[in-house]
């Protein structure tokens, strides 16, 4: 796992989540997810336990920005299969990082980047690889992290495959 900090009013870190326990019990298939450290219910998603992470999420007497708790909710309910419910959770952080005001450029950039690449795994997860692809990309070109190339390149060579698969059926159909 890696953490690299933001800063935010105070100092956050980032956790990229990768393959491992937590994803593959939660059919992301490699794929990555950003969860922001010192969250509330950030402990419990990384855990596998998305319900009571949620339920931190949301219950959470701690004052926590919205862009920090909108990244956690868009992750839970992703992992927990609650898709409209990610949607806007997703939707929202993308929003959030957009309308921060006192963080800088660079770094609102880079947030937004994750934001995308979240809701960029949300959209796989519904079967929709065109925004997977469009939220993977823009991710890419806001900041070139380790997850926003990860993913992007992991989506690429997939559809790169199926394109091939397609191809050569059509071939040996004639």
């Amino acid at each position: 796992m890696k953490a690299r900090s933001v800063k935010l009013g105070s100092t956050l870190a980032l956790m990229l989540m990768a393959s491992g326990s937590f994803l593959a019990s939660a059919n992301t298939n490699g794929y990555k997810m950003v969860l922001i450290e010192d969250t509330p219910g950030v402990t419990a998603l990384q855990a596998g336990q998305f319900d009571q992470g949620i339920s931190e999420t949301l219950n959470s007497s701690v004052e926590v920005d919205n862009f920090s708790r909108q990244m956690s909710l868009c992750v839970g309910f992703t992992k927990s299969a609650q898709l409209d419910k990610a949607a806007t959770a997703c939707d929202n952080a993308v929003s959030a990082a957009q309308q921060l005001h006192l963080v800088s450029s660079s770094d609102k950039r880079e947030m937004r980047a994750y934001a995308l690449t979240n809701r960029g795994v949300l959209h796989l997860l519904q079967n929709n690889n065109l925004a997977a692809l469009a939220d993977f990309s823009r991710a890419a070109e806001l900041n070139r992290s380790d997850v926003s190339l990860h993913n992007l390149q992991r989506l690429e060579l997939a559809l790169n495959k199926a394109n091939n698969g397609l191809d050569l059926a059509m071939v040996s159909a004639d």
